[in-house]
């Protein structure tokens, strides 16, 4: 193999795997067209969630550089698993909201946007 690491099944099947899914998403809206107006209910304002959500999930673990083979070893710390989501889901907006109040207290609307950014 002269010391190359082979790509896995998925990484080398990506490609067949994103035009299923694009072949797969426009017969749907095709054969079922209440479908599209069912999705197109979940929006906020002009954010449709669906495709937020799906954006999130498909760009956030090459983002973080998730090793999805830890997965496990994480898991099975649970002191470590819930000091990290206590950070992250906890201390993390409420110190954002702080720094929001404190230095942006005359300017309510940037105050949401500062808060808001750090829950996103």
């Amino acid at each position: 193999m002269n010391g190359r690491k082979r790509l896995g099944v998925l990484d080398r099947t990506l490609s067949v795997w994103v035009f299923t899914a694009m072949a797969l998403g426009m017969a749907l809206g095709r054969w079922l067209p209440r479908l599209a107006q069912g999705i197109a209910s979940f929006n906020i304002g002009t954010t449709s969630l669906p495709i937020a959500l799906g954006l999130i999930l498909m760009l956030y673990p090459p983002l973080a550089k998730i090793r999805y083979e830890e997965l496990a070893r994480v898991f099975r710390d649970g002191r470590l698993l819930a000091l990290s989501l206590a950070l992250n889901w906890i201390l993390g907006p409420f110190l954002m909201f702080s720094l929001a109040a404190a230095f942006l207290a005359e300017k309510p609307e940037y105050m949401l946007g500062a808060c808001r950014s750090r829950v996103a």
